[in-house]
């Protein structure tokens, strides 16, 4: 989305200073208004968060994921030290490694607790979704999920660039479709030996990893985090966040 971003405004994405392990996505006073660029990063949309956004009158793009994708992309997140290749690597992975795959996915699901990674689980994560929606009711947004961008990602671009107020003509509209394919992306990454971040690119492929224990387990971390989030996302035309592959319903 990043990319995206950049090539439909010319501003450049930035965020806060990162210290791995040390990161509070609840602190508001990690946002700000960049001069020349915009702001991207994990931040959930607290009540100060969303005071903000509307004194500025920003206008916020924001993105989810389905629940179950999101599930594994974390647990490779820190099970393959995810970004080492750029300083951000979590340095984690030695606890993945001492543990089941099985049991590995238990511990992203439902939180971890060690010396030097707590983990509180995928629920606070949730309830950052249900964050994003309940704000999109009152303030205009832009919301999409990563299953629309890559399944039907001209449409969703334009639909962005209608949201930002750009003119987008044909031909430009190709061209960024082009440059955020995951592909041409991870090609340009892998040049820049920074590509720990690109793993498949895909959706639907949690049916490959979880179990259906998993799926019990994240549904309940949706109903004690988020329990207004199914019908948040039924409301935003967004259901399939919460789908379950239809392979891995077919064949359990």
């Amino acid at each position: 989305m990043k990319r995206i971003v950049e090539d439909l405004t010319g501003l450049s994405s930035m965020e806060p200073e990162i210290t791995p392990g040390k990161v509070n996505y609840m602190d508001a006073s990690k946002l700000f208004y960049p001069d020349g660029g915009f702001y991207a990063w994990h931040l959930f949309p607290t009540k100060e968060v969303q005071e903000s956004l509307m004194l500025h009158q920003a206008r916020p793009v924001f993105i989810m994921r389905n629940i179950y994708d999101l599930a594994v992309s974390m647990y490779y997140q820190f099970a393959n030290n995810i970004d080492a290749d750029v300083g951000r690597g979590r340095n984690v992975d030695h606890y993945f490694k001492s543990i089941s795959k099985n049991d590995g996915f238990s511990g992203i699901i439902e939180g971890m607790l060690k010396p030097d990674f707590v983990w509180k689980g995928v629920g606070p994560h949730f309830r950052q979704m249900e964050l994003m929606l309940e704000f999109a009711e009152v303030y205009p947004c832009f919301v999409t999920s990563y299953e629309d961008m890559t399944k039907r990602k001209p449409e969703e671009v334009q639909r962005l660039a209608n949201f930002l107020q750009i003119n987008l003509d044909e031909k430009t509209l190709e061209k960024i479709v082009f440059n955020s394919r995951f592909d041409v992306m991870k090609a340009h990454a892998i040049r820049q030996n920074t590509s720990s971040h690109f793993r498949k690119g895909v959706s639907g492929s949690h049916v490959e990893e979880l179990t259906v224990d998993h799926i019990h387990k994240i549904r309940n971390e949706l109903c004690s985090h988020a329990p207004m989030l199914p019908s948040l996302l039924e409301a935003a035309n967004l259901s399939h966040v919460l789908e379950v592959n239809s392979i891995f319903k077919a064949s359990h």
